[in-house]
């Protein structure tokens, strides 16, 4: 199912591992493989660290803080555990009613869930407060991570050839499983560190702390120094983020595409990706008569192409191969997921009846990257080719100068992950 999810990423840290003595020397890097010799791209961007905490604030005051009656004080709970953090909602007469998130028995059973792969309890059946400590636990790391790849791929996207990306219209994103926010989130913080860096010539990262992502506070910070920028003409971006759960209860809108000031526009579908009508992918690749002008640049799979294959190896391929059909040339695919035996699948496991006897079924293990490669560049052959592969990377934590203390269980982790890019060809 289209879920920010996988079995390695969210029961690695069910494990205390090892810490190294502080002297001792890093490791020397491995040498590179010949895939990643040939890769294409420098995924080496970061964003700065006053833009990091502002991303970790985000989701801090989007989940804890009262969503409904605009209360903005969130407190521990003294009287009880450690682990019972107290946000706010609102009766039905609208009276702000307080009560307590506890963080960590619902990421314990978020954990038991996905450990079992029931990933209709941990998402599509999930409750609101286990969707808000899904993404306070898993999303707020992940963003961070995200953010500097979608730095990278977002310069790229306006130096290509063809120039997907331009100030007239909109270029688009679609984040498949991307409900639980980290994608969008990311996007905001790289395109607007891009836009900054294009148009002004400068970095993000001065003065950054305390803005709000929508960029609305700049012109009033110039106003205080006596100046007032002009109008900027800079690309627009929308998100169209899907979801086979419901998040829009959680700090989001439902259905509805919000826009602020820089031209960053979201929009949340609630939908299977691997059941939907050929009209319904169209939309939400902005394929429509009313989507002209808005141009889908990039596709991500981030933690969520494992869990479709997983769900039907059949319906998963459809997928691809129908958005290979539909996106434009120079489009990206970006797939993130759990790195090595995390990702593998099993396939042909029980047994098989015939007649009055029955065979065990022979069980294969395909990695993922082998099934995603064999669709994309021998059943599409032609039509993508591939422009970065790395098996295993790392994204690490500033641990000493990032602050998310949002309750037991739900800190920062720095995230391993494989990472491969595809890049639609003229066909």
């Amino acid at each position: 199912m289209p879920k920010k999810s996988s079995q390695g990423q969210h029961t690695r840290d069910t494990k205390k591992e090892k810490k190294k003595p502080a002297q001792a020397p890093r490791r020397q890097a491995k040498p590179q493989t010949e895939s990643e010799e040939t890769n294409q791209i420098d995924l080496s961007a970061t964003i700065p660290v006053t833009l990091q905490q502002l991303l970790l604030n985000v989701f801090r005051s989007a989940l804890l803080n009262d969503v409904y009656g605009g209360n903005a004080n969130v407190a521990k709970n003294e009287s009880s555990s450690d682990d019972a953090t107290t946000t706010t909602t609102t009766d039905a007469t609208s009276t702000p009613v307080s009560r307590q998130l506890d963080i960590k028995t619902l990421i314990q059973t978020i954990k038991s869930h996905l450990y079992n792969r029931d990933f209709d309890s941990a998402f599509t059946d999930a409750n609101e407060d286990l969707l808000r400590a899904y993404a306070l636990r898993w999303s707020a790391s992940r963003a961070l991570g995200y953010a500097g790849v979608f730095r990278s791929l977002l310069k790229v996207l306006m130096q290509q050839d063809g120039g997907l990306v331009s100030s007239t219209g909109s270029n688009h994103v679609v984040c498949i499983g991307g409900g639980a926010g980290a994608e969008i989130v990311a996007l905001a913080a790289a395109w607007r560190d891009l836009v900054d860096e294009v148009e002004k010539g400068e970095a993000l990262s001065a003065g950054v702390a305390g803005v709000s992502l929508d960029g609305g506070d700049r012109a009033a910070a110039a106003a205080d120094q006596g100046s007032v920028p002009k109008s900027i003409n800079h690309p627009a971006l929308s998100v169209t983020a899907v979801d086979i759960a419901d998040w829009s209860s959680v700090g989001g809108e439902g259905e509805k595409e919000s826009e602020d000031a820089d031209g960053f526009a979201v929009r949340f579908r609630r939908s299977d990706v691997l059941s939907i009508s050929e009209e319904q992918l169209k939309d939400i690749l902005h394929l429509g008569p009313s989507d002209k002008g808005n141009t889908t640049v990039m596709v991500t799979l981030m933690f969520t192409l494992n869990e479709l294959f997983s769900t039907s190896m059949a319906k998963a391929t459809a997928f691809l191969l129908r958005t290979t059909d539909l996106v434009q040339p120079g489009t990206l695919l970006l797939v993130v997921d759990s790195p090595g035996s995390y990702s593998t699948l099993k396939l042909g496991k029980g047994k098989a009846q015939d007649g009055a006897e029955s065979a065990t079924v022979q069980e294969r293990k395909y990695p993922m990257k082998f099934l995603l490669d064999h669709t994309l560049l021998s059943v599409a052959e032609g039509k993508w080719e591939q422009i970065y592969s790395q098996d295993s990377r790392w994204w690490r934590r500033d641990v000493g100068r990032l602050g998310y203390d949002v309750g037991e269980g739900a800190g920062l982790e720095d995230m391993r992950y494989q990472v491969h890019i595809y890049r639609r060809l003229a066909n």
